[in-house]
């Protein structure tokens, strides 16, 4: 009898346990099918509770259910593709920068795709030689007449271009990804992108529905969604494809710079060192303004900056000083407000120098010996000026001679080596009422001496007064808002003279004159002698290892003496220029002098209270200045602020 083999095959053992598998994971199968082509096996039971690569790199939940955007681990992402049409035609250099530089939760990325050259070439000479045939049968008045001439056009440029010039054809893809930690957020930068695109001549139109696609498409796999792919293909050539290279933004970090804020063009630091003569041909600089703008600020923030830098730094502050104050007490300088009610005045008549020669320190040469006292002399008659304008050239000679006179009497000659003492020390030195009772003593100069007689028995009795003010601290603040209108001018001058003199005594030390409102001693309300005086003090300063800051608010005030010569000259004496918010009247007068453009003076009108636009050169920066919190506890001058401090932060 035969077996049968069929009945001989023992039954399968309905007890065996099944082969486990883990709960599916839909949200996730996208990304597995992208990481591993096919779908991987059933997990083993050993593998059916442990940590995978899948569940490292996959996200613990999405949701798909918006047509306008797709929320992974909480976090809401849409997405926008530049459309195949939505190119220029002509694209300049680093094209998609604007798209890289676009802000917080806006990113990028594009796709490009070679093709072979031999199949594009037959392709292109068929769709030219169709295109060509097809035009016969147009009339030039239709409406596509236009449109097969553009194509007829662009295939011979393409052909041109590969086959004389030895480019590549490719096929470009471009995703633009938004993310936002709530759907307003998201919403509103979402429409900043799509007007970023339309004032860069592209078209980018939204992922309704897509967005899983898209957000699968954006990953780094090379992987396109075929929909996406299909609307965004745009053909370019090698040259193109190159010009689209978006990481080229100007970038300002100076290896021992001091931090100014950030650029609003990209949010990069910006460190600045204007010491650095290798890089920039002079470190001065003027700040230009209106007011409120934000310049007493920046001007405050970069002198403290450079004084933690081991920097001596010196203010003169014709306006406003008491803003000054706090942040000098706190730096531990020494601050003086120079009023006619003040004793705070350094004597206007002392010598501060032993020689003239600054420049022989810093190259070891033999010192010259050029009068000291030559130069007080020329300088305290420019002062006098100030006050009494209509000097002749026989009042100037009796103040030259009545000032040689004064310092003859205290036995200081035009020879250097009667400056000081046998110790060496500084001689004490006359004060304006020896001057005034030089003046007295004879009657062809008693006129001059009205102009004296304020500061030795008038109201500014104080301000020409002996005092004993040591001036050797690393932060001054010169402080002249005090000053009555009619002695505002000279006391400015009083004011910059002793920083002068600071500045060119300091030898090899690093140092800053930081002056505000300079518009005061050069523009309208000045006289030549003042004016030229301040331009040679700055165009010198530099050479000492110094730099000079200046600052202005009244642009038409600035280039209002002698045609603007002054003005102008500081201004070419400042490489570096920073521009912040001005009325459109003003920022037309400074746009010839710094080679602005009409977009550049729009964005000028508009900036907001520390903003400003940084010119170096024909590099123009946008920059947003940012302070510390001591920084600007020490600075603010908003009521608000000060008003929440006394009360201890209430109301």
């Amino acid at each position: 009898m035969r077996t049968n083999k069929k009945a001989a095959k023992p039954a399968p053992a309905k007890s065996r346990a099944k082969k486990k598998t883990p709960p599916a994971r839909p949200k996730q199968l996208g990304l597995k099918r992208l990481l591993f082509g096919e779908e991987r096996p059933d997990l083993t039971e050993l593998e059916a509770g442990s940590t995978t690569i899948l569940d490292i790199l996959s996200p613990t939940a999405v949701n798909t259910k918006s047509r306008d955007c797709i929320i992974v681990d909480g976090v809401y992402h849409a997405y926008l593709y530049v459309a195949g049409y939505g190119y220029a035609t002509t694209v300049g250099s680093c094209w998609l920068s604007p798209l890289v530089e676009a802000g917080e939760g806006v990113s990028l990325s594009f796709t490009c795709k070679r093709q072979s050259k031999d199949k594009i070439l037959s392709k292109i000479a068929q769709t030219t030689m169709v295109n060509r045939s097809r035009m016969r049968d147009v009339g030039d008045t239709r409406q596509d007449y236009e449109e097969l001439d553009s194509a007829i056009s662009s295939g011979l440029y393409l052909k041109d271009a590969m086959n004389r010039q030895g480019e590549d054809f490719y096929y470009m893809h471009t995703l633009i990804e938004v993310t936002a930690e709530d759907p307003e957020t998201l919403e509103q930068r979402v429409t900043a992108v799509e007007k970023l695109c339309v004032s860069v001549d592209m078209i980018a139109r939204r992922c309704d529905y897509k967005n899983e696609q898209a957000f699968l498409s954006a990953l780094p796999l090379l992987s396109l969604d075929a929909d996406i792919e299909r609307k965004s293909r745009r053909n370019a050539l090698t040259s193109g494809v190159a010009a689209a290279f978006p990481f080229a933004s100007y970038e300002l970090s100076d290896r021992n710079g001091v931090f100014l804020g950030l650029n609003l063009y990209n949010r990069s630091p910006v460190f600045l060192d204007p010491y650095d003569d290798y890089k920039y041909t002079n470190g001065n600089c003027w700040i230009g303004g209106s007011s409120g703008a934000g310049k007493t600020f920046t001007l405050q923030c970069l002198g403290g900056r450079l004084r933690q830098q081991g920097r001596r730094v010196i203010f003169i502050v014709p306006k406003k000083g008491h803003e000054f104050r706090p942040l000098c007490e706190l730096l531990g300088g020494l601050y003086l407000k120079m009023s006619p009610s003040s004793r705070d005045c350094p004597n206007i008549m002392a010598i501060r120098r032993r020689s003239l020669d600054a420049y022989s320190g810093l190259r070891d040469l033999a010192v010259r010996d050029d009068s000291v006292l030559a130069d007080k002399i020329s300088r305290l008659i420019i002062w006098y000026s100030l006050q009494k304008r209509d000097l002749s050239d026989e009042d100037k000679n009796h103040l030259d001679s009545s000032l040689v006179e004064c310092y003859r009497r205290y036995g200081i000659t035009f020879d250097n080596d009667t400056v000081t003492g046998e110790d060496g020390a500084f001689r004490e030195m006359p004060v304006i009422a020896d001057w005034y009772s030089v003046l007295q003593e004879s009657a062809e100069t008693k006129h001059l001496a009205v102009v004296l007689a304020r500061y030795v028995t008038g109201s500014a009795s104080a301000m020409g007064a002996r005092n004993s003010i040591d001036l050797d601290n690393k932060y001054i603040v010169l402080d002249t808002s005090g000053m009555p209108d009619d002695l505002l001018l000279p006391g400015i001058f009083w004011a910059t003279d002793i920083a002068n003199d600071l500045i060119m005594d300091a030898g090899s030390d690093l140092s800053a004159l930081i002056a505000d409102e300079l518009w005061s001693l050069v523009g309208a309300n000045s006289n030549p002698l003042a004016a030229g005086f301040v331009q040679e003090m700055v165009k010198t300063i530099r050479g000492l290892g110094g730099i000079a800051v200046t600052s202005t608010q009244g642009m038409q005030d600035l280039f209002g003496l002698d045609g603007g010569k002054y003005g102008k000259g500081i201004l070419d004496s400042s490489r570096i220029k920073l521009v912040m918010q001005m009325e459109e009247q003003e920022a037309r007068l400074i746009q010839g002098v710094l080679n602005l453009s009409e977009d550049e003076v729009r964005q000028i009108t508009r900036f907001r209270r520390g903003e400003g636009l940084l010119c170096i050169g024909y590099n123009h920066v946008p920059i947003q200045f940012h302070a510390t919190r001591k920084e600007y506890d020490a600075i603010t001058t908003s009521p608000t602020d000060l008003r929440v401090r006394r009360t201890g932060g209430g109301k």
